[in-house]
């Protein structure tokens, strides 16, 4: 799956990848830490978003899945020696947030469910660089697993942020934050993360 499909405005650049390979064990840790934080922000959405029941039942499901890759992720390191680790700071992560409008309910929640459906379409992207890059292997067939999941996330928040708001509304701020996101990754150093 390409970049264009997905609609990023900038590819990761090859290097990221070899920075990977470099310390996989670092990002398998980062790794753990991005699964848990989305079934946190999964299971946040659907609380205080509980009148849009799609919303509800699509994050309740999402919440599950990424737990079970927040398990699989651990039981790879514990496999490997390792635990997950410290929680590091996510400087993509972050400057994401700072693209959320916060003033009025509705524009937030539609910058949320679009600033979710782009993450998971890096996401998809990074995972597909990942498992291309490793031996083949389980790891990469996982990774591959994940791409392909990733790509199913990146289509949901698409799906709901349009049912919810419209393709017109929906349409106009994608590309504004896609346009902001192209800018935060060319600007991001290469590390042994996920971001």
């Amino acid at each position: 799956m390409s970049t264009t499909i997905l609609r990023l405005r900038h590819a990761t650049d090859p290097g990221w990848a070899r920075a990977v390979l470099g310390d996989v064990d670092a990002f398998l840790q980062d790794h753990a830490h991005n699964e848990r934080k989305v079934v946190q922000a999964a299971l946040i959405l659907a609380a205080q978003h509980h009148q849009h029941r799609d919303l509800v039942a699509a994050m309740l499901e999402l919440a599950a899945e990424e737990l079970s890759h927040f398990q699989r992720v651990h039981d790879l390191l514990a496999e490997r020696g390792k635990t997950i680790g410290q929680d590091q700071p996510d400087p993509y992560a972050g400057a994401m947030h700072k693209l959320l409008r916060k003033g009025d309910v509705h524009e937030y929640l539609l910058d949320r469910l679009i600033v979710f459906a782009v993450v998971e379409a890096r996401g998809c992207e990074r995972f597909q660089l990942v498992a291309q890059a490793l031996e083949p292997g389980p790891l990469a067939d996982f990774y591959t697993e994940l791409f392909k999941a990733e790509a199913r996330h990146h289509g949901l928040f698409t799906g709901l942020a349009q049912r919810i708001f419209g393709r017109e509304a929906f349409t106009a701020r994608l590309d504004q934050i896609l346009e902001a996101e192209g800018a935060i990754v060319r600007d991001l150093p290469h590390r042994a993360a996920l971001h």
